[in-house]
């Protein structure tokens, strides 16, 4: 029975299928939100209100034929974008939406490890590809990453930390996320040390995704279009949806750790408490959303420097805190 729960919630809900559509919508979202913003309509046609303009645009990817030139890899790129995206869906089975959550002490070193992961298959992706464009953004991004991922993985160690000396959450990441809202209101210290870490982490993310102002990966007016240049049909579809799904897996985990998780319902699973956490989610990703249309574009060493002179010390400080 525990292998027909898993099952269920690994293909539909909260896994593959739901994923799916969360995409379709948050890509909606973004899509009319960057055009008000520009003083456009963003998508009208397909669907109510271009609602399945994501999807159409998906499918019509797919349904074209897989081209690659000769110097590409052939099935490696494509292996490492299903296992990424099968990292993302296990990492939504231990989050309070789901309705079986997995839970086991230590459990969060396992799916911190996922999320570093998972940003490297992008670049991978590119790498396999060779493209002066491609090759120029590939290396931005492993630079973004390698100083962004471990700022990243402190940040998100400060909620946990506190849950685990104070709630008895033994390193889970469910129980880090049933114990959010308290972790804020053990000491003043640790209220410091929640905002301090908040603040890393959001900026972190941002890094990660390649939004602004830390989009130099991509960057398409500069390098044409950085990582993707390369790919087209099926395999940019493949790396369009693990980059579409990492931006709603990381808001959904940044706000089930800083957000209060499904508070004010109980952490238990309910419908309520569920959209609850969605809600926030979609919050969080809206707010991404505007950031990367309104704010200017670092330099990639002007990136890396952001992050090293900013984030390191502020991460470090709100550990320093939530550990005394």
């Amino acid at each position: 029975m525990e292998i027909l729960h898993l099952l269920i919630q690994a293909l539909v809900y909260p896994g593959l299928l739901f994923t799916i559509v969360l995409i379709i919508f948050t890509q909606w979202i973004s899509r009319k939100l960057s055009a008000r913003l520009q003083f456009r309509r963003g998508p009208v046609h397909a669907g109510p209100a271009g609602l399945l303009q994501p999807l159409a645009d998906l499918l019509k990817l797919v349904s074209k034929k897989d081209l690659i030139n000769k110097y590409s890899l052939r099935l490696s790129p494509i292996l490492a974008i299903c296992f990424a995206i099968g990292l993302i869906i296990v990492a939504q089975l231990v989050l309070p939406v789901a309705y079986y959550p997995l839970q086991a002490s230590f459990d969060f070193i396992v799916i911190l490890y996922s999320l570093l992961v998972i940003p490297f298959s992008l670049a991978y992706l590119s790498l396999a590809h060779p493209n002066p464009y491609a090759n120029i953004g590939a290396a931005r991004y492993l630079a973004l990453l390698a100083v962004s991922e471990p700022v990243y993985a402190i940040s998100l160690f400060v909620p946990v930390i506190i849950s685990s000396r104070y709630f008895g959450a033994e390193y889970s990441l469910y129980l880090a996320t049933v114990n959010s809202r308290n972790s804020w209101l053990v000491s003043p210290s640790k209220t410091a040390a929640m905002f301090v870490a908040l603040i890393v982490s959001f900026t972190a993310m941002l890094a990660i995704l390649m939004t602004k102002p830390f989009d130099t990966p991509e960057a398409e007016s500069e390098i044409y279009w950085g990582i993707f240049t390369e790919l087209g049909g099926p395999r940019l579809a493949l790396g369009f949806f693990l980059k579409f799904a990492e931006r709603i897996v990381y808001p959904l985990i940044f706000s089930a750790l800083f957000l209060g998780g499904t508070y004010p319902f109980q952490p238990e699973f309910t419908i309520q408490g569920a959209m609850t956490l969605y809600l926030k989610t979609i919050g969080v990703f809206a707010a991404i959303t505007i950031l990367d249309n309104i704010l200017p574009r670092y330099k990639p060493e002007q990136a890396v420097k952001f992050i090293l002179k900013y984030l390191y010390p502020l991460a470090i400080f709100s550990l320093v805190l939530a550990s005394i």
